[in-house]
């Protein structure tokens, strides 16, 4: 016999799929719609999602990419890594594995005879054979020629099929800024020339900021989505019908503390969800099992989310962060007032604001302010009070 908790439906982890995708109809109705005129041969604009981490901005890209390559989309998925030279190698050999899975064997061919001819004119516009190998500066100031004639080629073959190329890109404020600006005017071309090529973006809540930063006009391509906290009857549905299609459902009482401790937070949902299963000797699962797990949901979550990223900072960053904790724990809080809070002039300590903006740690809502990326970080640091001299893992 299968015990139960290997039977649990809940399992956190970063871009894992929740057993329900709930609260997100409107952003898959959206791109549905975008599919739907592709079909057409209507042009649309790209699509940005921008929120806090544990939002499920990755499920989300997930699940958008399978409906648009249901529906007969040519769909190619990355996450920016901020290396130019990685960036662009991905970019190009996701679009060419996305161009070689094409169902149709007939359109796949004509694909691969486009990607075949344009490596042939890369290397005759460069006047060079093919076996020569290029510096890692010549690659990377010849890679938007090639994205374009990539990507415009592709474009123009599967508008005769009434399809698209769909990019899907996560931690999309992570990539360097040549392949960032190249991306966006390519959209912005292909715009012009009426031809299917959208980016569908993800990314923390400065992705719109650094996309405009990167061309003015990056404003006008996309339509900018903010992916946020879940309803409480979207919670409760995140934890209720996997449960209840696996046959052990929540009881009110265990229901109601769930979406009281998750904050509509998916990740939440899966910790707390995970935990109070494996806690649960009844059917329907009670709100004792609730309470037992909650210590464990909220060791696996200080693991999971809050001591790695803890660790990414430099002692000045950790005392940064912790400044915020005491100034507004999880709100938004004026810049100038955490550096008076460490004793210093806010010029003293923009480095290490902008270094922690650079992690992905912290982020501007608004100017003068600085939130936390990570739902809860500041509860973290005032209940566990990390030690500023402990294990750094280097990245800064």
């Amino acid at each position: 016999m299968v015990a139960l908790d290997a039977l649990n439906p809940f399992m956190p982890g970063a871009g894992m799929r929740p057993p329900e995708l709930v609260g997100r109809d409107a952003d898959i109705e959206s791109i549905g719609r975008i599919i739907a005129r592709t079909k057409l041969k209507l042009m649309n604009q790209g699509v940005i999602f921008s929120g806090l981490r544990g939002m499920g901005k990755t499920v989300l890209l997930l699940s958008l990419q399978d409906l648009a390559a249901r529906q007969g989309m040519v769909t190619a998925r990355m996450e920016a890594t901020g290396n130019a030279e990685t960036d662009y190698d991905e970019l190009f050999n996701e679009i060419a594995l996305a161009a070689v899975n094409v169902r149709s064997m007939a359109l796949r061919e004509k694909l691969s005879e486009v990607m075949s001819r344009i490596d042939s004119v890369e290397f005759s516009f460069l006047g060079i054979g093919a076996n020569v190998r290029l510096s890692d500066e010549e690659r990377i100031r010849t890679n938007p020629f090639r994205l374009e004639a990539i990507v415009r080629r592709l474009s123009e073959e599967l508008a005769k099929e009434n399809s698209g190329l769909f990019l899907f890109i996560d931690e999309l404020q992570e990539m360097a800024s040549k392949p960032l600006g190249a991306l966006v005017a390519l959209q912005h071309k292909m715009g012009q020339d009426g031809l299917p090529f959208y980016i569908i973006g993800a990314g923390l809540p400065n992705l719109p900021g650094t996309l405009t930063k990167s061309r003015s006009y990056a404003e006008r391509l996309f339509s900018y989505k903010r992916i946020g906290q879940l309803s409480d009857e979207d919670t409760a549905d995140g934890f209720q019908k996997p449960a209840q299609r696996m046959g052990r459902p929540f009881d009110d009482e265990a229901i109601s503390r769930l979406v009281e401790i998750s904050h509509g937070y998916p990740y939440f949902i899966q910790a707390y969800g995970r935990a109070a299963w494996d806690a649960s000797v009844s059917n329907p699962t009670g709100l004792q099992a609730v309470l037992e797990g909650e210590p464990i949901a909220r060791a696996e979550l200080d693991e999971g989310l809050y001591t790695s990223r803890w660790q990414r900072a430099k002692e000045s960053g950790r005392r940064y962060l912790a400044a915020m904790a005491r100034i507004s724990e999880d709100d938004p809080c004026d810049s100038a007032r955490v550096a008076e809070a460490m004793g210093k002039k806010p010029k003293e300590v923009s480095m290490v604001r902008e270094s922690l903006i650079q992690l992905g740690l912290i982020y501007q809502p608004e100017h003068g302010k600085v939130a936390y990326t990570i739902p809860g970080m500041g509860e973290y640091i005032l209940r566990a009070v990390p030690a500023t001299q402990q294990t750094y893992d280097g990245r800064w």
